[in-house]
């Protein structure tokens, strides 16, 4: 995960599991090879740090017109 990639997330136990938002910072360790993301969502309209562990990446429609995450 790069930032500006768009995820969401999908950690049974995370309280905002299915919430999609975009990465936009990266901050240290959360577990070795498991970083934390700044991780930002519209429908909250707030930045939360979330590790990586709890996200996936978004796969886009590449015929998709509209940017993915305010459709």
């Amino acid at each position: 995960m790069e930032l500006g990639d768009f995820v969401v997330v999908t950690h049974p136990g995370h309280p905002m599991k299915g919430s999609r938002g975009k990465i936009v910072g990266r901050r240290g360790e959360y577990r070795p090879d498991d970083p934390w993301f700044l991780v930002y969502l519209p429908g909250r309209m707030r930045s939360y740090l979330i590790p990586g562990s709890a996200l996936a990446v978004e796969k886009a429609d590449p015929s998709a017109q509209r940017d993915i995450l305010y459709q």
